[in-house]
């Protein structure tokens, strides 16, 4: 069962904020809203609905070897700058 988590309060330049974190960091999002990113192992399902300023994430896959918290890490570092 994925793991999922939602983000309120997300305005568009925080997302571009995040896209950019991520990108540093080899990892491209989805051109549009929603999609599936994959790296490393780690596939994870994004959605953003700008209407509510809500971003959904749900981890579907990974390695056994890392932890969740790590990705969390990954994803919410940008999210708080």
């Amino acid at each position: 069962m994925p793991d999922c988590r939602r983000y309120e309060g997300v305005t568009e330049q925080k997302m571009e904020q995040m896209k950019q974190g991520l990108l540093r960091s080899g990892i491209k999002l989805p051109d549009g809203p929603s999609g599936t990113i994959e790296a490393m192992g780690v596939k994870v399902s994004v959605n953003y609905v700008a209407a509510d300023l809500a971003l959904d994430v749900c981890i579907i896959d990974k390695p056994m070897f890392i932890p969740d918290t790590l990705i969390w890490a990954q994803i919410e570092s940008p999210l708080k700058a």
